[in-house]
């Protein structure tokens, strides 16, 4: 459908600019683009009676939802990082400009523990073997 392809030239078009503007973002994204799905196949997660309940029902997800899912997850972990990371910076430099008496540091480390939050479960999706592969990879270079 061609409304379908321009709509999605506009948000690459969108996201890329985004990233020309903030490195982090793009570094996420990079590792995502990065990331190789099976179209035909997925690792069941959930417990065998959920899986059974699912078959029953006829409600077992294709592997495009699992793929589409994923992604869907890593960007939305994704975007509440920068959100805090970006509120975080913003009520530093507020409460810079604030008398001693006037501090109030709460709103920073609620803000520290979203990004904290956010970027763990970000990280918490990468599979541990890449990680290794990863660490021995540097180890080679080094």
């Amino acid at each position: 459908n061609a409304d379908v392809s321009r709509q999605y030239g506009m948000l690459q078009a969108q996201e890329s600019r985004r990233e020309s503007q903030n490195e982090l973002r793009a570094a996420f994204n990079y590792y995502t683009q990065q990331l190789e799905f099976s179209g035909t196949a997925y690792q069941w997660t959930s417990s065998a009676e959920e899986k059974k309940n699912r078959i029953r029902n006829d409600s077992v997800p294709t592997p495009q939802a699992v793929i589409t899912s994923d992604l869907d997850l890593r960007d939305l972990y994704r975007n509440q990082l920068l959100t805090a990371l970006d509120d975080l910076a913003a009520e530093v430099e507020y409460q810079l400009e604030q008398q001693q008496e006037d501090l109030d540091t709460s709103d920073v480390f609620e803000l520290m523990n979203q990004a904290y939050t956010a970027m763990n479960k970000w990280f918490a999706l990468i599979d541990p073997l890449d990680v290794d592969e990863a660490e021995e990879a540097v180890k080679r270079m080094s």
